[in-house]
């Protein structure tokens, strides 16, 4: 009888699977209608189904995603307070770029093809829609001044209020980017970039233009839709607070107090910065009581902002370097990196999930702040950590306005003015 019991158990547990795996394939579907009309006006609900995110300059661009079968859907508003053309013409001005590649994949050498479609326009509404030529460079299709702009697969709708904001929302079809609904589903990838300009401020790309395998990844659909967004699911939420248990046995990486390594004037308190190794990667997490939120400088002076620079340098277990990243991160988001020359470029876009609590009001002073908070996750793959040997030296120097970078306290004390020491970096093991 047992052995009865167990059998339909089994059969049970079967069927049970066979049914969540089934209604999973289906999730991994377009819907048949977004319902999103090109108006300029991004608030139908179809644009709330993928995380937003923000790029470009100071973090100015809010991009908003959505798919259904006909084709893609992205929503641009560009925060801007004074807009100013160039004379030079329109990538000298203030605008936003956007470039869309449906067959590039992350991580191989894809070159700008036929399939890469690039559309740029300023705060006067000169507009520039190209696609690749095939042999890295790009034929201009379609270029004017207007709100509208239709074509074969293509609808684009502008709208600008005057010293506030601009606002860019388009749609092209699958078939235009030369692929079709039932082959993006078995994807469920497409290669997208932002470009932007604030006009005697900075200007900013997510990669490299002309690699649409370095663009942002953007995920349509299932659970880990977004851009960049690591496959792997993290163990905790990542939202920032670093108020869960898994952060009471993280290592501490960084501790300190601003006011004690910098003076009473410094508009900043107690700091901490905690690191663990969790199943399918590397969490990081960063709290600053920082009473004054500043972080007026573009993407060349980012390092002057309320931030922090990370180096997370990667060891096998033999102790030879795999790998190595350093990234600058201020109030806005990831605004450089030091590339394989050992030269800086605010063009990249790394495979993690990270999100900011901010407990005030970023470049306010008229407001009461509290503090920041950023939590990371960077899977083992993105670090190269394909053995439970392997290990990590981690340095983060937790900064203020205007260059108060906090060094960890034993690392200071032997090397107070050369952060290349990497032997003395704190360690982290996996477990």
């Amino acid at each position: 009888m047992k052995k009865i019991y167990l059998i339909i158990s089994i059969l049970l547990l079967s069927f049970s699977l066979i049914a969540c795996n089934g209604e999973n394939k289906n999730n991994l579907k377009l819907a048949e209608n977004a319902n999103i009309s090109i108006d300029g006006f991004i608030d139908e609900d179809a644009y709330d189904l993928i995380p937003y995110r923000l790029a470009g300059v100071k973090g100015q661009v809010k991009v908003q995603y959505a798919a259904d079968k006909a084709g893609i859907y992205f929503g641009l508003t560009v925060t801007d307070k004074k807009h100013e053309v160039a004379k030079t013409g329109l990538v000298n001005s203030d605008y936003v770029g956007i470039a869309i590649d449906a067959f590039a994949v992350r991580g191989e050498n894809n070159l700008v093809e036929e399939t890469t479609h690039l559309f740029r326009v300023d705060v006067e509404k000169n507009y520039v829609y190209s696609v690749g030529d095939g042999y890295g460079s790009w034929d201009d299709l379609l270029t004017g001044k207007g709100d509208t702009i239709t074509d074969d697969g293509l609808e684009i709708h502008i709208e600008v209020i005057k010293d506030d904001s601009y606002i860019v929302e388009m749609f092209l079809s699958w078939e235009r980017l030369g692929t079709n609904s039932a082959d993006v589903e078995t994807r469920n990838n497409v290669m997208y970039y932002i470009e932007h300009r604030d006009f005697g401020v900075d200007v900013k790309a997510d990669a490299n233009i002309q690699a649409p395998s370095n663009y942002n990844s953007l995920r349509l659909l299932g659970d880990r839709k977004g851009s960049n967004m690591p496959l792997e699911k993290p163990e905790i939420t990542i939202d920032g607070l670093m108020n869960e248990a898994a952060w009471d046995n993280a290592t501490i990486t960084n501790q300190g107090n601003f006011k004690n390594l910098f003076g009473d004037n410094v508009d900043a308190g107690d700091f901490v910065v905690k690191a663990f190794f969790g199943k399918d990667g590397l969490y990081i997490g960063v709290l600053v009581d920082d009473y004054d939120l500043n972080a007026p400088k573009g993407p060349g002076e980012a390092y002057k902002n309320d931030g922090m620079e990370l180096r997370i340098h990667v060891f096998d277990g033999n102790n030879l370097p795999i790998l190595s990243y350093k990234w600058l991160l201020d109030l806005h988001g990831f605004q450089w990196h030091e590339t394989g020359s050992g030269g800086i470029s605010s063009s990249f876009a790394p495979h993690v999930e990270m999100k900011y609590f901010i407990d005030g009001t970023v470049n306010n002073s008229s407001d009461t702040d509290r503090g920041w908070g950023l939590e990371m996750f960077i899977p083992y793959s993105h670090l190269g950590m394909e053995s439970a040997n392997s290990y990590i030296k981690i340095l983060s120097a937790v900064g203020t306005f205007e260059q108060n970078n906090a060094l960890p306290g034993d690392y200071a004390a032997i090397n107070d003015t050369n952060w290349d020491v990497v032997e003395d970096y704190p360690t982290l093991r996996r477990k």
